[in-house]
């Protein structure tokens, strides 16, 4: 069980390598080739969904967005369980920009229905994404403070330069 919780801890944080979308790349073959060696060379010796969702995953943040997109959309379009935690792992390709759904979606599930496994990757994706968000917030005050000591440095310049005009 150790086991399949750092795998599936592995997956999550390793981060997707961006894709080019005018490059002719392979790296979504190349991913799923790796997935696939990972499950067949007894790496991954679990049938665990949550273990598959981010194999699942790791091939999808390799996706362009406008893909991540589309599939989240026909998750959206599903409303079981299932595709709520799903859309909660596609959110996880790219963080920064969809924290707060990411956190909204994590607050709808309910987590009676998951496994162990399951439950301490929700409790991961939520620990990350509460961080993110108070970092964001906390980027946001910095931004309008800065904003704020600009405005007031060029309001003293301004006043210097009416000073000096006869």
């Amino acid at each position: 069980m150790k086991i399949n919780l750092l795998s599936a801890s592995v997956f999550l944080l390793c981060g997707c390598a961006p894709v080019n979308e005018n490059h002719q790349s392979s790296a979504p073959e190349k991913a799923n080739q790796k997935v696939a060696f990972a499950f067949k060379s007894g790496a991954i010796d679990t049938p665990e969904p949550a273990i598959a969702l981010l194999a699942k995953r790791q091939a999808w943040c390799l996706l362009p967005e406008t893909e991540r997109l589309q599939i989240d959309a026909a998750l959206r379009a599903q409303t079981d369980e299932n595709s709520a935690f799903q859309r909660l792992i596609l959110t996880t390709c790219a963080p920064g920009k969809y924290a707060k759904q990411s956190h909204a979606l994590i607050s709808t599930l309910d987590l009676q229905g998951f496994s162990e496994a399951e439950r301490a990757l929700l409790t991961l994706i939520n620990d990350a994404n509460r961080s993110l968000l108070q970092t964001l917030h906390e980027r946001d005050l910095l931004r309008t403070k800065l904003r704020n000591t600009i405005d007031g440095i060029s309001n003293i310049e301004a006043q210097i330069i009416d000073n000096e005009t006869p």
